[in-house]
């Protein structure tokens, strides 16, 4: 098994922070050679420890919003588990399935043009399932809050760029620029070279689509995507119902700093307030909720959680987003 050691954390803190920066930048920030920096990373995409390098988009941008399901199951079989998990997996507009502990036992994300398109989806799942369902709940992303994963940086001078994907400003793309985000989402480390073969495009005029979506925030960051278990960590999902919400402004800054709070969920008709941490034990977990009651005491009436056990289904960014309506080249 390959043990990752305080060089690989800095390497993946730099690609975390922006996955298509170069491997002589990333040689420069951990004073390590570039041919080390570029074993490193071979050896981390090899042991799976980084599964992708991923393009994260606003979006809103297309119209799209993300709605999110919780189920609570019941009286069910391991062969029903997987067939409801084969259902949603196998919807067009389906983002993410996880397989839950905590208030709930499936979490499911949707990216829809509008709440119609859901409906259909949830109603054909309930037709098919509803004896099996004892409780569910959904809700509508406002934004979602990204910020650094600090913790991997090991030191108290972090780096707190956030970056939003609710920006609702809408953007005039065209099939390029769909072609060009479906063959980065999974790999945003592509070269301008790969990407202007790929895309029948000169490297100039690739490098000036992408610096586009990045200025008008289609774009909004490059990313990784982790195995959570072999770097060490739980993911968890924080849900809080407050008893004064004025302490919003507090607790955003709060989580902010907190080097393993990853998310800020906005949503409406969730919780009144959101986020999801990367976090080695449960006994972290409770650490963090005994902060938030320390410091803002009898301000918190209640908090629910998740803890991720299985993840079916990731992704940033749908296949079935393809040219506008009617759209000619």
């Amino acid at each position: 098994m390959y043990k990752i050691d305080k060089k690989d954390k800095q390497i993946i803190y730099e690609l975390d922070k922006n996955s298509r920066i170069s491997i002589n930048e990333i040689a420069k920030s951990t004073r390590l050679s570039r041919d080390v920096v570029a074993y490193r990373m071979k050896q981390l995409k090899k042991n799976g420890i980084i599964n992708k390098y991923i393009t994260i988009v606003d979006f809103s941008k297309f119209g799209l919003q993300i709605i999110r399901l919780y189920i609570k199951l019941q009286n069910t079989t391991p062969e029903i588990e997987k067939e409801m998990i084969n259902f949603f997996l196998t919807q067009k507009n389906n983002l993410t399935v996880y397989k839950i502990d905590g208030h709930y036992d499936l979490a499911v994300g949707f990216l829809v043009k509008d709440l119609h398109i859901y409906q259909k989806c949830y109603e054909e799942f309930l037709d098919k399932y509803r004896t099996y369902v004892s409780k569910k709940s959904f809700s509508v992303f406002s934004d979602y809050i990204h910020f650094h994963r600090n913790y991997l940086a090991e030191k108290k001078d972090y780096d707190f760029n956030e970056f939003s994907t609710g920006s609702f400003i809408p953007f005039d793309y065209d099939s390029k620029d769909i072609e060009l985000l479906n063959l980065i989402k999974e790999d945003s480390r592509r070269s301008l070279l790969e990407l202007s073969k790929k895309l029948n495009m000169t490297a100039a005029g690739v490098k000036y689509k992408l610096r586009t979506l990045e200025k008008n925030k289609v774009i909004v960051a490059y990313k990784i995507l982790l195995d959570l278990k072999k770097l060490g960590y739980e993911y968890y999902k924080v849900d809080l119902e407050l008893e004064d919400i004025s302490i919003i402004p507090s607790l955003k800054q709060y989580i902010k700093e907190h080097p393993n709070i990853i998310y800020q969920n906005v949503v409406v008709g969730g919780s009144d307030f959101e986020f999801d941490c990367e976090l080695k034990s449960q006994h972290d977990f409770y650490k963090i909720i005994d902060e938030i009651r320390y410091l803002f005491p009898r301000k918190v009436r209640n908090y629910f959680y998740y803890k991720s056990t299985e993840i079916f289904k990731y992704t940033y960014f749908p296949d079935f987003l393809e040219k506008k309506e009617n759209q000619i080249d």
